[in-house]
């Protein structure tokens, strides 16, 4: 987990403040109504991911039409939108299978990569010229230059996230065939669990989300005070998973014994008139 971690803040670090202070405070505030209140908001996420989705998706037609593109997102916004509510439900399982998946192949990948760190740290003494390097032999300077020089000192966040996949896809290796079977395997968890403890699961992968999003707001965050926290918990990196683990417990529990769906209010009974 350490290295995926040392990744993200690498990309981060070559943001401008203004997007930082914004994915910091958005990550943050988004992260905590997912962490423990995901099941009672669940279709006022689905419908804003649906506008969010269908803005984007109609933005990018109204350029290929010649469309006014506000027109385009409020359109997009609108389709999607409603359809997601109207398939809440089918949603909400799809989306929770995903989580699954996700987490089944990122925990994976985090575990091949720092179990492979000492291997590349003692190939580093003889080939120090290394195609794929790790980010835990290095001081922040050295992974900003690294990030840089693998994405060709592209200019934009999307070439530097683009040169970072890439070179963390290199990173796993031969073992990037397990690395999908890992990502099938937690989709197919994902699915009998939902078939079977529906409510259980889906508080657990709101819980997961939300712990997510604030790890990367609070980095963001820190970021902008001029602190790399994953850098500086280099010698205390078991506590990053720790905190990962306690803090999706926590929301989970909460979310399954006090922020459930809110139940409707039973009618009041009608007054028995009294009979002549």
């Amino acid at each position: 987990m350490y290295e995926l971690l040392l990744r993200t803040e690498t990309l981060l670090v070559g943001l401008a403040l203004p997007v930082l202070v914004a994915l910091g405070a958005g990550a943050i505030l988004v992260g905590l109504v997912l962490w423990l209140g995901g099941r009672r908001y669940g279709a006022v996420i689905i419908g804003l991911l649906g506008a969010v989705v269908g803005s984007a998706c109609g933005l990018l037609v109204g350029q290929q039409f010649n469309v006014n593109p506000w027109l385009g997102m409020i359109v997009g916004a609108a389709v999607l939108g409603g359809l997601s509510l109207l398939l809440k439900n089918v949603l909400i399982v799809v989306l929770a299978v995903l989580v699954f998946s996700a987490v089944s192949g990122a925990g994976y990948l985090a575990l091949i990569l720092d179990r492979a760190i000492p291997q590349a740290q003692a190939a580093d003494q003889n080939e120090p010229r290394q195609t794929v390097r790790y980010f835990s032999g290095m001081g922040l300077a050295e992974r900003r230059t690294y990030i840089n020089d693998i994405s060709h000192e592209g200019q934009t966040f999307a070439d530097r996230l683009k040169a970072l996949l890439t070179n963390t896809w290199e990173a796993a290796g031969p073992r990037a065939w397990a690395l999908a079977l890992a990502v099938l395997a937690g989709a197919v968890v994902g699915i009998v669990l939902v078939w079977f403890l529906a409510k259980i699961v889906i508080a657990l992968a709101y819980s997961i989300v939300g712990t997510a999003t604030i790890f990367l707001g609070v980095q963001a965050a820190l970021l902008v005070a001029g602190v790399p926290v994953v850098s500086d918990l280099a010698s205390r990196r078991g506590a990053l998973p720790v905190a990962f683990l306690v803090m999706t417990v926590v929301g989970w529990l909460w979310q399954l014994f006090f922020a459930g769906p809110k139940k409707p209010e039973p009618a009041p009974a009608k007054e028995t008139e009294p009979s002549d």
